[in-house]
């Protein structure tokens, strides 16, 4: 599984335009573990983009944006722009399935994580380039809140 870390708000609204109309699409798998796909997140980017002038007009909670499930998303016809909220798999598959559609993301890749369903928690078992201090460091499972900062 990946561990991904949300970016903040005004990163994701820098790829952004008011003249985008928009579905944001989440996924219940590795984002929602690591805490940056929930469905309350979902709602909660919709709700503050929508309040700064943005034209957010649906919004899915997909199992594993990075198959094929993600056809699970109806998108509205008028929707030229998709926020991912999974990882980069998950990100660049919709970009693949629907090549028309600006597709930007919300998250940014750590690592690879291993859960400890029984803690409920999760492990940076590998991490990507430039996250390499977060090598074995230990997370809340669903809020990616860090629990054993500077600890490994």
């Amino acid at each position: 599984m990946i561990f991904t870390k949300s970016l903040n708000y005004e990163d994701i609204k820098k790829q952004l335009s008011k003249d985008d109309v928009i579905s944001v699409i989440g996924c219940s798998s590795c984002a929602r573990v690591a805490g940056t796909g929930t469905s309350e997140q979902i709602a909660k980017l919709a709700k503050a983009l929508k309040s700064d002038g943005y034209n957010i007009v649906d919004g899915y909670w997909i199992n594993t944006v990075c198959t094929p499930k993600v056809y699970q998303a109806k998108l509205n016809k008028e929707v030229n722009t998709v926020i991912t909220m999974s990882c980069s798999a998950g990100f660049a598959n919709v970009k693949h399935i629907y090549p028309d559609l600006k597709v930007v993301t919300s998250c940014d890749d750590v690592g690879l994580m291993e859960a400890n369903t029984k803690q409920g928690t999760i492990k940076i078992a590998m991490a990507y380039d430039g996250y390499e201090d977060k090598k074995g460091s230990v997370f809340e499972m669903y809020t990616g809140n860090e629990i054993n900062e500077g600890v490994k």
